[in-house]
């Protein structure tokens, strides 16, 4: 037996059969104990040399009696074994996002009225067909406000949004700083702080940062700043249990890493495992092995993947950095491209590259290109559905680009 990413692999098993009881009981208690590491799903392959195919009555009544189940030609303990391919997981995915192209909105107004926060036009502009203002003017006009969210990304939300955050984080601010909450909870002008304080705008800003960080202080749309109070009245556990809910609830597969990086810092592995169980005993989500050659195990909804069938093939598009679901696709970012975080370029639900940029001046400037040659096309037309100049000093598969 031994541990393959987060499930226990058992070859085989050799017993006297004699024991087959207490070696039952025994072997329970030490599975049991795997879940402190939070692993609680095993395979087991064949035992005393027999195929689990050939298990007589007996002694499969008595591993069933411990948890397992057959799946195929093994045996399962705490999941199950029902593996899709990756690209129709993904393919749900990105329909349920509005990232394909037969659930994209028809502006860039009803978008932002399908995403909790946003990052940038980037982030946007991929969910609508057509982009006729940008996130700034829609800032004013829907009322958001900048600030930090669990993940530690500057984002645009409502002012609700920020609120729930501060609560999840359950934080309390500096005491020396709640004359700056005041202050912020009734104005917003940071000049006339700053000129009752008589302070200048360097050392304003250093003063804040604090509250910033932890969210108690929010960036309005008007380049002033307010603050955050907390949903009075709240159970901070609710509240963490339903901001989870609904992290879970738009991905059809993800995995306890992707979920911890998708949830944020505030979250620990072991309350997220512990949501996970919830959630898979009330049959929100099924957990065992979904996805084709990942050996790991997923936690998935199964109607979005039963409905991922009659969503027809996702267009080629690039994910930018700023999206979403950019946490989602880190360890192939890393793993296959050597980037912590860049521009994913997909053609036919695959990813076959992945980019550096700078953007400054309305600029599309690629700094560093890893992948195939073919993705260099899409790349363009990303470039050209922002309608900004592509430009790079790189060699793509040994040319010159233009």
């Amino acid at each position: 037996m031994y541990r393959v990413n987060d499930y226990l692999e058992i070859k085989d098993l050799h017993i006297p059969y004699a024991y087959l009881d207490e070696f039952c009981d025994a072997f329970e208690k030490l599975l049991d104990n795997w879940g402190d590491q939070l692993i609680d799903v095993a395979i087991m392959s064949a035992f005393n040399g027999e195929a689990i195919s050939e298990l007589d009555e007996t002694t499969y009544g008595a591993l069933e009696s411990i948890g397992f189940k057959k799946a195929g030609e093994r045996l399962i303990r705490g999941g199950i074994i029902d593996p899709k391919p990756r690209e129709l997981a993904e393919r749900a995915l990105f329909f349920k996002h509005h990232l394909h192209q037969s659930s994209r909105l028809e502006n860039e107004t009803q978008a932002l009225g399908t995403v909790h926060e946003i990052r940038d036009d980037f982030a946007l502009r991929g969910r609508s067909e057509l982009y006729r203002v940008d996130l700034k003017s829609m800032a004013t006009a829907k009322q958001l406000h900048m600030g930090i969210n669990l993940r530690g990304h500057q984002v645009w939300a409502p002012l609700d949004h920020f609120r729930e955050l501060v609560s999840i984080r359950g934080l309390e601010p500096d005491e020396d700083l709640w004359d700056v909450l005041e202050f912020f909870d009734n104005n917003s002008d940071p000049s006339l702080f700053m000129e009752r304080a008589a302070m200048k705008r360097a050392a304003f800003r250093k003063l804040i940062q604090p509250l910033l960080r932890s969210g108690h202080l929010v960036q309005d749309y008007r380049s002033g700043f307010k603050t955050v109070n907390p949903i009075m009245n709240s159970d901070r556990a609710i509240l963490r249990k339903e901001y989870l809910r609904k992290i879970v609830k738009d991905y059809p597969v993800l995995t306890l890493k992707q979920f911890q990086r998708l949830s944020g810092t505030p979250f620990k592995p072991e309350e997220l495992k512990s949501v996970l169980q919830e959630f898979e005993q009330d049959g929100t989500l099924i957990k065992g092995f979904l996805i084709h050659d990942l050996h790991e195990v997923c936690w998935g909804r199964k109607e979005l993947l039963e409905e991922a069938d009659g969503i027809p093939p996702i267009r080629d598009f690039v994910l930018p950095p700023s999206d979403n679901l950019s946490p989602y696709f880190s360890d192939i970012l890393r793993q296959r491209f050597g980037f912590g975080s860049a521009y994913l370029v997909f053609r036919n639900a695959e990813a076959v590259a992945a980019f550096k940029a700078n953007t400054r001046e309305k600029v599309i400037e690629v700094t560093d290109f890893v992948g195939e040659e073919s993705g260099w096309r899409i790349v363009k037309e990303f470039a050209w559905e922002h309608q900004m100049p592509l430009k790079t000093k790189l060699r793509i598969g040994g040319k010159k680009v233009r």
